[in-house]
Formats: C-alpha cells, structure tokens, sequence
C-alpha cells in the first residue's frame, strides 16, 4: 500500500538538498507546517497564524474559532513526520476545520510491495505522470473516517507520496479538489536538473481518480 511504503533516503550520492519538489494551490488556506521549532518559535508561528486566519475569516471567525484555531495550528506541528517534504494545514472553510496533507519523497526498499490491480485507481498528475491512488479508512470510536494515498514511482526507485489524513467523509469530499489540483501541480526535478515523469502502475483499469472521490460527496 501506498501509505506503508517508507521514503527515508535518497539515492547514493544525491543528497535531499538537491532535488526539488514544488507545485501550486490556487485556493486560499493551504498553511505550510514547518519544521517543529522551540517554544518560542512555536508560540509566534502559532499567533502569526491565527492572526493571519482571523483576517481572512472576516466575519466568519467566531468564539469557537478564537479558542480551537490556536490549539489546532499548534497540534499541527506535531502532524509534520520526519519523511515529510513538504506538509500542510488545510483550512477549506472560514470554520475551525482542516484537513492534513503530506507530501513524502524518497526512495522504496526493493522488497516494498507496490499497489497493484484491485489497489487503487488510475490518478492522472500533470506535472508527475500516473500515479495511484490507494483509499485509507480507519475507525475512531464510532465513527469511520477517509483518506488516500498517491504513489507516484520512478526510475532509481525514486517514489513521491502524497498522502490526505482520514477525516470525515463529507469534509474529504469538500477539500478533495482543490487537493488534487494541487497535485497535478507537483513537478520533480532531478540533481541532474531533469523533470522527472512517473513510471505507468500496473493496474487493471485506468479511471479517473475524481470517479472515486466524487461518490463521497
């Protein structure tokens, strides 16, 4: 599965430094989550953003929003894995909501299993090539929540994960656009200063990866 797939080093001799990965959203309330600093630095990261949400908000922000956003924005630090490329806060409504997204790269270990037919569904990224896109559930309590994986494989072993948090359904299927466009922004250039263009999965069928976002709606 996409999401068990650990992406903790880099080819021999091509130090992390020397790749970039980028893309674009061109929606409002993606918040970059940085690296965890100290207290200090948490504390002015997690006031500048709140300020910076209540301003947006305008009239939306409310008193529940003055007490959760602050606790929210702060646990999101914690959110960041040490995998972790780039990692973002989501807000996709002027409400104390958000959705977690991660973006890993590395490379597999050569007896990681990768999705395969009956794993995922095709997902088309105009900047990385096919990738697959692998559905994640988990319970908490009572309720069932949603997530997804985004495998993209290379040459060299070379693997791009992005990865949505589960969470409720309805939010999943709210925010999932502006995600995947997002994600078809992503591009991988290589230390040899060449775009990287994902090698085709192996799947069965080949749809849309909006086919299944759509149905949760």
């Amino acid at each position: 599965m996409a999401g068990e797939a650990p992406v903790s080093a880099f080819p021999d001799g091509w130090a992390p430094g020397t790749w970039r990965l980028s893309g674009t959203s061109l929606d409002g309330g993606w918040l970059p989550i940085p690296v965890q600093g100290d207290a200090d630095e948490v504390e002015s990261w997690v006031v500048e953003n709140t300020e910076a949400l209540r301003g947006a908000w305008g009239d939306g922000w409310s008193e529940d929003a003055e007490e959760v956003v602050p606790l929210l924005l702060e646990a999101s630090l914690e959110h960041r894995r040490p995998e972790d490329f780039l990692a973002f806060q989501v807000w996709p409504a002027p409400h104390p909501v958000c959705v977690f997204v991660h973006v890993a790269l590395g490379v597999r270990n050569a007896d990681d299993a990768l999705p395969g037919p009956g794993d995922g569904i095709l997902f088309e990224s105009e900047g990385l090539g096919q990738g697959v896109l692998v559905p994640r559930t988990e319970e908490i309590g009572d309720a069932s929540v949603v997530g997804y994986d985004i495998l993209f494989t290379f040459a060299d072993d070379v693997v791009v994960i992005v990865s949505v948090e589960p969470t409720f359904s309805d939010l999943l299927g709210f925010v999932s656009p502006s995600i995947q466009a997002f994600v078809s922004s992503l591009e991988l250039v290589d230390p040899h200063d060449r775009t990287r263009t994902a090698e085709a999965p192996a799947l069965l069928e080949a749809r849309p990866g909006n086919s299944w976002v759509d149905s949760l709606a």
